[in-house]
């Protein structure tokens, strides 16, 4: 496999010189029959699919795969077997197409999403810029290749040619995305979903970008990009008719993986974006009852004043609606420890091991455990 050239040749490729001729195929059977120079982009995205799933970088759950290629298929139904949407097992606010078809999604986005309208709306505008061969057209190149190293390592791969630069990655020319906010949002309206929930996609992103101080140099991560976007929709959607959200669907199917990115970004950090989602009522409702845990230990982690109290308050709110969720007792036990609370750390410690005999940190809370349980005398 060809790995990628220095960073300065791939912000510098010039495009072909045909590509501003190029018509907007019409369905899968248009796409048959490519120039050279474009089955060389689709050569290099073939490649760069497989190395996103040889490096286990794809979600392969194959509910959440069928779910997210179903709405692909209900938008652009002539592209049946052609557009194939991959959900990234990645944290950041970021979709993509590929020159190929290839549609990726970032688990990170959908997990900020409400309902199934505002994802067909991303789906939707990232269809339009294969369906429009907007990586032949692409006149603009990435303009900074610091961003684009950033990109590259936080995906953990090798960059094959100059895909990611002909790739929507980074946003096209500004008339390639109102190109692709129209035709994404006729989509929508054909597929019979609520073409103004497209405003509301992009207004709490941007809102979220805001509040957590995001700098990720992704385009659904660009203050300038996503308020296009909302300008753009708000336009197109001024004087919309009612359409299905596909809301109870959407927030059963992506229920695990809202958790799991919740998991992901506790694990970075990330409590501000956490306290921002779970902290609204209306989005905590979407979550499963184990979500209490995820926000008492994104007040764990800000430690500002009463978060500690904030936290244990959400802890035990996840004991008593989800009892068998084991790591909810471990937090407990260790705020207790730490405030010299010992019948209640052992109570609590013994029970999340009760509920994880595997666990990991088994020998870990085992001593503290013990040091619970035999105290060292105290000094003469």
């Amino acid at each position: 496999m060809r790995r990628v050239a220095p960073l300065l040749l791939i912000c510098f490729l010039a495009c072909p010189a045909q590509a501003d001729e190029a018509a907007p195929w019409t369905g899968a059977e248009d796409t048959g029959d490519l120039a050279a120079a474009e089955k060389n982009l689709w050569h290099e995205a073939d490649e760069f699919d497989q190395t996103l799933a040889r490096a286990g970088k794809v979600n392969t759950d194959p509910a959440l795969t069928a779910y997210l290629q179903g709405i692909v298929d209900r938008l652009y139904p002539e592209f049946r077997g052609r557009l194939t949407v991959h959900l990234l097992n990645a944290p950041h606010i970021n979709a993509f197409a590929l020159p190929n078809g290839s549609l990726y999604v970032n688990a990170g986005l959908v997990a900020r999403f409400e309902n199934e309208a505002q994802l067909a709306t991303v789906l939707a505008h990232e269809g339009a810029h294969f369906t429009h061969r907007h990586s032949l057209q692409q006149a603009e190149r990435v303009r900074n290749a610091a961003a684009f190293a950033t990109v590259v390592g936080m995906l953990g791969i090798p960059v094959v040619g100059d895909l990611l630069a002909l790739s929507s990655m980074f946003g096209y020319s500004r008339e390639h995305e109102r190109e692709a906010d129209a035709v994404g949002y006729q989509r929508l309206l054909a597929a019979g979903y609520a073409a103004r929930e497209s405003i509301r996609t992009f207004e709490h992103l941007q809102a979220e970008i805001k509040a957590a101080d995001i700098k990720e140099p992704f385009f659904f991560a660009s203050h300038p990009r996503l308020q296009e976007r909302i300008d753009n929709f708000s336009e197109l959607a001024h004087d919309a008719a009612n359409g299905e959200t596909a809301h109870e669907r959407f927030v059963e199917t992506t229920a695990a993986l809202r958790l799991a990115v919740l998991d992901t970004d506790l694990s970075a950090y990330r409590y501000k974006q956490v306290i921002l989602v779970l902290g609204d009522p209306a989005r905590r409702r979407e979550y499963p009852p184990e979500a209490s845990y995820h926000l008492g230990e994104a007040y764990r982690l800000r430690g500002e004043g009463g978060d500690i109290e904030r936290a244990e308050r959400e802890y035990l709110a996840c004991i008593e609606t989800a009892p068998l969720f084991a790591p909810a007792y471990r937090a407990l036990g260790l705020l207790h420890y730490k405030r010299n609370e010992p019948a209640l750390a052992v109570m609590r410690l013994r029970r999340y091991l009760a509920l994880t005999p595997a666990a990991a940190d088994r020998a870990h809370i085992e001593a503290y455990l013990s040091a619970l349980e035999n105290p060292a005398p105290a000094a003469p």
